[in-house]
């Protein structure tokens, strides 16, 4: 969720555009380091062609602290982390960066629906269990069985939902093809050995 401070005069991704191009360098970014929401915020800084302040901070945590002391005036965090500052007005969200709506607020758009391309505004953050090249293929289908089972069961689900995070089983073939498209999408943070 892409969310800014009540301070910024903007209820929308236009209007904040237009506000940071109008104001260039007076609005902060605040983003835990090299996480997800601080490449999502630097594809939105890049998209846009703003020119905002980057604040990294060791977690985002601390960059909510700040935007709630008044010293940061956007953030991007998953839903669950935003939820209860958006509630109690402390933030303003603006667009969620999803594939379609957060079923959490189903009012605010998503960055697609903004105007802005979908490419890099939907991470996907993922995870995945990998092995050993040559790993037997037993070996595999056993691990991808007993994982998959477990991701469907309703206390995992339950522990997921409450991170923001969904449950999504592959194959081993569709984990492959996964990767290799997250690798092209992410070409820049994705270096593989030689």
């Amino acid at each position: 969720m892409l969310a800014v401070a009540p301070s910024v005069p903007a209820n929308n991704v236009s209007e904040l555009v237009a506000f940071a191009k109008a104001n260039p360098g007076k609005l902060v970014f605040g983003f835990g380091l090299a996480t997800m929401p601080h490449i999502v915020g630097e594809t939105f800084r890049q998209a846009t062609g703003i020119d905002i302040v980057n604040l990294p901070y060791r977690g985002g945590e601390q960059a909510r602290a700040d935007l709630l002391g008044g010293r940061v005036h956007i953030n991007i965090a998953p839903v669950p982390q935003l939820l209860a500052l958006i509630r109690d007005g402390k933030m303003r969200p603006l667009a969620y960066t999803g594939a379609r709506r957060s079923p959490d607020l189903p009012d605010v758009p998503t960055m697609a629906e903004s105007g802005l391309p979908q490419v890099g505004f939907n991470p996907d953050v993922w995870l995945g269990i990998l092995g050993p090249a040559g790993m037997p293929a037993a070996v595999v289908d056993r691990l991808n069985s007993d994982v998959s089972a477990s991701l469907q069961s309703a206390e995992m689900k339950a522990v997921l939902a409450r991170l923001g995070f969904e449950p999504k089983a592959m194959t081993p073939r569709e984990f492959e093809d996964f990767l290799a498209a997250e690798i092209r999408k992410w070409p820049h943070s994705c270096e593989l050995p030689a």
